[in-house]
């Protein structure tokens, strides 16, 4: 597991340096703002068969997230996101999903959906919490536009003694597989919090500072945002 987590810290860390715009291109700069409702359950999850029922279906989790994606400034509305998705832990360490979204864009812009395909990783080592997730996106769009990304996320977060905000950092890389040539085509960094809302740590808001950089393009763009999730987990006994 660790060599598995540093194998994929080095290789999000060698795409940041090689991901800097090409030469002659002048990437645009935006300020954005992405907040988000999400809610998680456990569906099929029975309070009376706890030691009669498959683990299967005691353990699989159906998920849900509206999501706002607002630019120019943070003042006019790009995309508005609904997604549905299912997941379901292998191991303690490792977990499958799947994930469908529709992006309502705006009026100048086709509304697009995609499929998402998801494999996450985590560990903790005494305070220090490291993860992974590989995810295949795959848009339904034309097929000469960049419709399908291998997306790389490694993160680390670290449990302050006796505070609340713990801060989290992640690095994702995104790589373009189409038939002009795979090529790395964006990098992610966020710099954040999550804070638990209540005492049965069911309900959480995540805070942080992402930035974004598209390279590969003829007019790439830079953008600094500020992402607010609300999130909600039902739990059954």
């Amino acid at each position: 597991m660790r060599v598995l987590l540093a194998a994929a810290w080095a290789a999000l860390a060698a795409g940041a340096v090689m991901a800097q715009p090409g030469e002659g291109s002048r990437p645009g700069t935006d300020v954005q703002f992405w907040p988000s409702l999400s809610a998680e359950i456990k569906p099929f999850r029975r309070k009376d068969a706890k030691d009669t029922q498959m683990r299967f279906f005691r353990d699989l989790r159906a998920s849900g997230e509206l999501g706002w994606k607002f630019n120019e400034g943070a003042a006019q509305l790009k995309q508005f996101n609904i997604d549905a998705g299912i997941s379901y832990p292998l191991f303690k360490f490792m977990r499958l999903g799947a994930e469908y979204r529709y992006s309502i864009r705006d009026r100048y812009t086709t509304n697009r959906h995609r499929l998402d395909l998801q494999l996450w990783l985590k560990h903790k080592f005494d305070r220090l919490q490291a993860d992974y997730r590989f995810e295949y996106e795959h848009s339904f769009r034309d097929v000469r536009k960049l419709r399908t990304l291998l997306r790389n996320r490694a993160g680390l977060g670290y449990n302050i003694p006796n505070w609340k905000l713990d801060p989290q950092v992640r690095v994702e890389a995104f790589t373009a597989l189409h038939y002009t040539g795979n090529r790395l085509v964006g990098m992610r960094y966020d710099l954040g919090t999550e804070v638990n809302l209540n005492k049965r740590k069911t309900r959480s808001m995540e805070i942080a500072v992402r930035h974004d950089r598209e390279m590969g393009i003829a007019s790439p763009e830079h953008a600094w945002v500020l992402v607010v999730e609300l999130a909600n987990t039902f739990k059954q006994k």
